[in-house]
Parts: C-alpha cells; structure tokens; sequence
C-alpha cells in the first residue's frame, strides 16, 4: 500500500449518492426493464425501490443509461413533502421543475400550467414537447409517490396518477416513471393498472453483481481472497448500501496498515465500526413499520440465532395480538426485510440481524418465558440452583445496602468500592446497548442527580457525570434510530450543562420542534411540555426561559393549524373529486368536515347555496338530496347555509 505523500482516495462510496453510472454496479436488469417498456410504449413504469437501497443513485444514474441522444429527457421530481398539498400545487411546482431542466421559458409558457389541471395535461406539456423538445420523449421521473397517500382517505395519489394516465394517453411522447418506496399493491388505486403491468421490483444485488461491487473499485490497489468475499457476501447479502459500507472500511483499514490482500479476517476487525457508521441504513429498516412489525422483526433476529420460531420468544399483548404478528411477518416479506424459511423466516441481511440483537434485543416484558420441565432437573442441577441462589441473595442485600448508602450521600459519601461498582456499570452500558435502559433506571430509582452531582457523591475523581451524560446521549439517539423522538425527550432533558455536547442537545431539541421534517413533531412538543411539568425541568429546554417557554406552545397552537390545515385541504379534495363524479351528497358530507377557519370556507358556503337555489347545473332530484343531505347533518356542518 502506498504511505507517499500521494495519499490514496477511497473508491467506495457510503453516505452520499452514486453520481456516475460506472460506479453503479448490479442494475443493468432494472435498467433494461425500464428501456423495454420504452420500446414497447408502455407509457407508465412502476418502481418499487426498496428502502435505503440506492434509489437516489439509481435515479439520478438512470438519465446516463437512457440518454437524449437516444431521444429521451428526464425530469426527476420528489413528491416528498406533498402528502397534504393540493394537485394544483403539485402540477404548478412540477411545471417548474420541467422549466428548470429544460432551460429558459417564455412567462406565457410557464404560465398554461397555473390555469389548471386540464391546463397543465392539455396545454403546457404538449407546448414544452411539441416545441422546446422536438423528436425528443419527455419522461417525468417522479420519486416518493407514495408519499401521496395509498386511498381515497389521501385522494393526492389517485389524483395526480389519474392525470398522468390521461397524459400519456393523450400525449405521445409523454412517459412518466413512479416511484414507490412501499409494496405498490398497498396503493388501491392502481388495482385496475396492476391488472395489466406488474411493477418494477429493485431489492438486494445477486452475488455476482456484489462480488463486483466487492472487487472492481479497489482492484488496481487491493485484492481480495475468496474466502473475504464470501465474508462479506454473507453479511451484506447483496445490499449495495452496506456492502459499500464495509468494503469502504476494509480500505480504510487496509491502507493505514499498508495490507495490499484482503483476508476474512480483516471482515471481523472493522465489524463494529461499520455496524456503528451505519446507523442510518439500518434504522430504514426500521422506521417504515408499526410496533407489531418492529416487535416481530426483532424477534426473528433473535430467534433465527437459536433457531426456534419467533412467536415461541415474543409475547403478545392487548395492543399487539398473535394475529397482529403473524401479519407483521407476512408484511415484512412483502417489504423485503425476511424471507421464508421452511414454516419459519429469516432475516435477509446479517448484518441488519446481527445489529437488531446488539441495539434492539427484546426486553424482558416482550419475552415470553422459556419454562423447562421441573422433574427432569438432576440432584446436581437443584444444588446447584440453591448456591446461586444463595449467592444472588448474598449480592442483592449487599448491592441494597451498597445503594442505600449512595443514595443517603448528602449526609455520608459513598466508599470508594461502591462508586467503583456504580463506575463499571456505567462503562459496561456505554458499550452495550441492551444494558443501557436497566443502567439508567436504576440511576434514576436508586440515585438523585438533583441537590448533589454524581461527582460529589462518589469524590474519587471517576467522573462518573460526565461518563452519565454520555451513556443519557447515547441511549437518547437508540430512541433516535429508530424513530422513537419523544421517547429520546427525557434522557436528552436529563444531560447537564457541564457535558461538552450540551449545546448539541439544546440544537437538537430546538431544532425538532420547528422543523417540519420530524414526522412525529407533535409528540416531541407534548414530551417537552410534560418534562418541563413534572417538576424536573428539560435542562436543555428549560420553561425557565420564557422564550424557549413560549416558543415551544407557539409551535405547539402553529403545529396544530397546520394539520388543521391539511384537513380541511383533504376534505375539499376529496369533495371536488364527489363533484367531478356528479357524487354531490358525498361532495356535501366532505364539505360538512371543513370548519370556519379554512380559507375557501365562505365559497363552499356560497356554493352551497348556489345548489340550493338552483342557480347551478344541478337538477331537481340533485338539488333535493344535497337539501336531504344538509338538513340530516346540519348540527354538524359548520358550512351549511341551512343554520
């Protein structure tokens, strides 16, 4: 290995997106699907991109496989963000993004497509293809469709797919490209479509295709024995994510010791750091699924090391019942995280296992407990059960006594060997993370930080603060990583001043409650709250301070208009689509949902009554059933001109 001044750049790539298409390896498959459907004019292709599997460099690769020279223009456009905006928002901020992938347009121009949806399908996409893309196919890449909702109880999806058919229907040289980050059955609305084309499907590389990835960009610098490819085969099992990610490390590793052959053995040194560098894949594979799902995919993790069935380990409760469990693995194949195991299942990446286990292990109420058969306990066994025991008892009174004497420490300091013992237990739960949540509890139950520091308690310079507040951060971001915020509120309140990523916490926490990409917002702002009022102050977000007291229920009434907001922008939706169906009765109990505040409330209120009087297009058995309609929910329509 070369240790000149003429440093080497690793070549594999973690943690940011794949620009170039040499460096993407293993989807010539899904590339040619997609060219095919081209070729055969199928107008509409379906993605259905696993999580945290690469979709951003396949999207952003695709334009360099399907070029323009062969007569196509991509325009890629994320939808996430949109779940709640109305089509017109969508199609006006989409018409952008063609205008600025296709160069200057004229205002007239760019302005067919703020007239209306009609508008936009009929007038701006045939003037932008007709003109500014002569010979050329326009093709609309559109990623996180799903975002928009899978039924009528989120219309954006069915409505934005529903123009796109009626585009490309209408259009020739129009195609578009949905991507899907969940299964694409899950969307009702496209039943009809699925029927004649199946989706797309982009998961795990095949071996082949990750032996390349393993060996081709490092090959004029490392080589490789089998036996280390096979390693990483079966820890990686093809996702192009981690096994970029360990490769990375590899080199890493390699380079600084100057090893030009790669062994097995390298595999398992830069194990751990690899499972700690990839945090954020591996919480994807958690963050999609509700508690029955999350419960479930632990427990396979556990159960597939001792081969025994997962639902013999997990307990079912009221909230999370058998039945909810045996869907959950069911769902779970679906999103390619298991795979069927004769009558069992499997988790497909051992990595992603092998970090369940390690930062997620099932507690002990979630475990069902493993009983043995009594009788069949030899003399031996029961004497030795009685010495533990005695022993357990031995060390639970002496660890009573021990703690009791920590927690009296305002009067009495604690001996040296009892901090000791507080001091290990710290440093064990800053490695393990299973041990974290017992450790901390513990601390809390028996200890107090409040009228005295850990530090004063146990005075023999173990800074066993410091070592607390970094075992409360680490603990606070396991909440993190798997999408738990308000759960992490509470360690992260706890963390004092002194730490050196104090100020982290506070921009942490000031960040989540103002940001609108915290999915569970809401939740953050209530456990703010709750802390500040249980008489143990958020430390990092103390209601001490009256801005940061004030901010927080500002946030908290601004939060609660926007999904205010995005509920009354649902409803309306929803009635215009009864409207365009001629469905006016269900145009009126959609409307009847909508209250005073929403901005369109006085036209709903004048169309309403434009019904009524007849002054519309609607006819005399239409106008008495919206009447029908009125009268029945009436108490319960704040829009009815009938009150």
């Amino acid at each position: 290995m070369n240790t000149t001044n003429n440093f080497i750049g690793n070549p594999y790539i973690f943690g940011s997106p794949i620009r170039n298409k040499h460096q993407l390896y293993g989807r010539e498959e899904t590339i040619r699907k997609i060219d095919n459907n081209f070729i055969n004019n199928k107008k509409i292709t379906l993605l259905h991109v696993q999580r945290r599997i690469g979709k951003t460099s396949l999207i952003d690769c695709l334009p360099q496989f399907i070029t323009e020279d062969q007569g196509f223009k991509f325009v890629d456009f994320s939808l996430q963000g949109y779940e709640y905006k109305p089509i017109e928002k969508i199609l006006n901020d989409l018409a952008d993004r063609i205008a600025e992938v296709i160069g200057i347009l004229p205002n007239e121009v760019r302005e067919l497509a703020n007239h209306s949806e009609t508008f936009f399908i009929e007038g701006f996409l045939p003037k932008i293809i007709n003109e500014y893309l002569p010979g050329k196919r326009l093709v609309l890449l559109l990623d996180e469709f799903d975002i928009l909702g899978k039924d009528e109880k989120m219309p954006a999806g069915k409505n934005l797919f529903n123009r796109l058919e009626k585009g490309v229907e209408q259009e020739e040289n129009l195609f578009a490209i949905l991507v899907f980050g969940r299964p694409v059955k899950d969307m009702t609305y496209l039943k009809e479509f699925l029927k004649k084309q199946t989706p797309i499907e982009v998961g795990l590389l095949n071996r082949k295709d990750t032996e390349k990835l393993i060996v081709q960009p490092a090959k004029k610098i490392l080589k490789y024995e089998q036996a280390a490819i096979d390693a990483i085969w079966q820890l990686s099992a093809g996702h192009p994510s981690l096994t970029q990610l360990i490769c990375r490390n590899i080199f890493a590793y390699c380079r600084g010791e100057e090893i030009k052959q790669v062994i097995s053995r390298h595999i398992e040194l830069i194990l751990e750091q690899t499972m700690q560098e990839g945090i954020y894949v591996f919480e994807g594979f958690l963050q999609p699924l509700n508690d029955s799902e999350k419960l479930f995919f632990r427990a396979v993790a556990e159960a597939q090391k001792i081969g025994i069935d997962p639902l013999n380990i997990i307990k079912p409760t009221g909230e999370v019942t058998r039945l909810a469990l045996n869907e959950a693995g069911e769902r779970l194949v679906e999103y390619g995280f298991l795979e069927r195991k004769g009558t069992g299942y499997k988790v497909k990446v051992e990595l992603v296992r092998l970090w369940l286990v390690e930062n997620y292990p099932l507690s002990d109420e979630e475990r069902l407990q493993q009983n043995g058969n009594n009788n069949s306990r030899e003399p031996n066994q029961i004497a030795k059960v009685l010495s533990l025991f005695v022993v357990s008892l031995t060390l639970v009174t002496f660890g009573i006594y021990s703690f009791s004497l920590i927690l009296n420490s305002s009067n009495s300091r604690a001996s040296r060997s009892e901090c000791s013992r507080l001091l290990e237990e710290i440093n064990v739960a800053l490695g393990d993370a299973k041990e974290r949540s017992r450790v901390i509890e513990k601390v809390r139950n028996e200890l107090s930080r409040k009228e005295e520091s850990l530090d004063l308690q146990c005075p023999y310079n173990y800074e066993l603060d410091r070592k607390y507040n970094e075992l409360l951060y680490r603990y606070g971001w396991n909440q993190i990583n798997i999408g738990e915020y308000d759960k992490a509120i509470k360690p992260l309140c706890e963390i004092t001043e002194e730490y050196k990523k104090f100020s982290d916490v506070e921009k942490i926490l000031s960040r989540w409650i103002s940001t609108d990409g915290i999915w569970n917002r809401e939740k953050i702002i209530e456990a703010l709250i709750d802390q500040n009022q249980s008489g143990d102050d958020c430390l990092a977000y103390s209601f001490k301070s009256e801005r940061k007291k004030n901010q927080l229920y500002e946030e908290q009434e601004k939060l609660s208009k926007q999904k205010n907001q995005q509920r009354n922008e649902s409803f309306y939706q929803q009635a215009q689509e009864h409207i365009k169906s001629f469905e006016f009765e269900k145009a009126v109990e959609a409307y009847c949902e909508i209250s005073e505040d929403y901005e369109q409330f006085p036209d709903i209120q004048t169309q309403l009554q434009g019904w009524l009087s007849g002054a519309s297009n609607l006819y005399d058995d239409e106008i008495e059933k919206v009447r029908e309609k009125l009268t029945q929910l009436k108490n319960n329509c704040p829009v009815s001109p009938l009150k």
